[in-house]
This record gives C-alpha cells, sequence and structure tokens, in this order.
C-alpha cells in the first residue's frame, strides 16, 4: 500500500516536470514577444554608462528593466562599450522602462509596432 502511494506520487510528479519542460521549450521556440508599442532604436553607450538610443540621450528609472539578447536581466553596467539594435518601452516621461537587446535575427524582423501599422493597412 505504501509502494503504491509512492509510485503514484512519483509519477504524478514526473508528469508535472514534463509538462512544466514542454511548456517551456515550445515558450523558447516561440522566441520572445514585445509588446505592441515597443520601439526600435541603435543602442550606444557613454563613458559614464548613459544610454544613447538612435543619437539620443535617454533617462533611465530605478525601476527600468534590460534583458540580454538570451532574455536574461542584466543591469546597465553589463553594457559596457555595446552599440546594438534595441527594442525599447518609454513611460509617459520619455524615460525608458523596458529595454531589449535584440539577437542578429531579431534585428531583422520589423519592429513591433511597424508590424502593428503593416497589419491595419
Amino acid at each position: 500500500m505504501l509502494i503504491q502511494k509512492f509510485l503514484r506520487s512519483l509519477l504524478t510528479s514526473l508528469l508535472l516536470v514534463c509538462a512544466l519542460l514542454t511548456a517551456q521549450l515550445t515558450a523558447m521556440a516561440d522566441g520572445r514577444n514585445f509588446p505592441a508599442q515597443a520601439k526600435r532604436g541603435e543602442l550606444s553607450i557613454t563613458k559614464l554608462a548613459d544610454l544613447v538610443i538612435d543619437g539620443k540621450l535617454k533617462l533611465t528609472t530605478p525601476a527600468t528593466r534590460m534583458y540580454s539578447e538570451d532574455g536574461m536581466s542584466i543591469t546597465s553596467s553589463a553594457l559596457n562599450a555595446v552599440k546594438a539594435p534595441v527594442n525599447y518601452t518609454e513611460n509617459e516621461f520619455g524615460e525608458i522602462e523596458t529595454l531589449w537587446l535584440l539577437s542578429a535575427e531579431e534585428a531583422t524582423v520589423a519592429a513591433p509596432n511597424k508590424q502593428k501599422n503593416k497589419s491595419t493597412k
């Protein structure tokens, strides 16, 4: 009786792990989903670790989130001497809310706000 309960709970746990792995792999295969209001720009960093996008100095907040090409959370200190394509969102004051460094493949796809405009025309 005890062995049956153990085997049943083990089987349940294995099924749960398989379901979670399947969901994670499916999400990874789909790529990253950027919000429709995300803008595209070329990021460069100044010597003082300021973010410059398309030649304009952009302010950040303590709540600004930044993600690497792999989707990992990074800090502005990890952006040393980076010049890369990015997607980003701004708050109502023009400060960067979220910034994603783009992989070469993602950079070839139209920006999310451009895709939306194409589909409505």
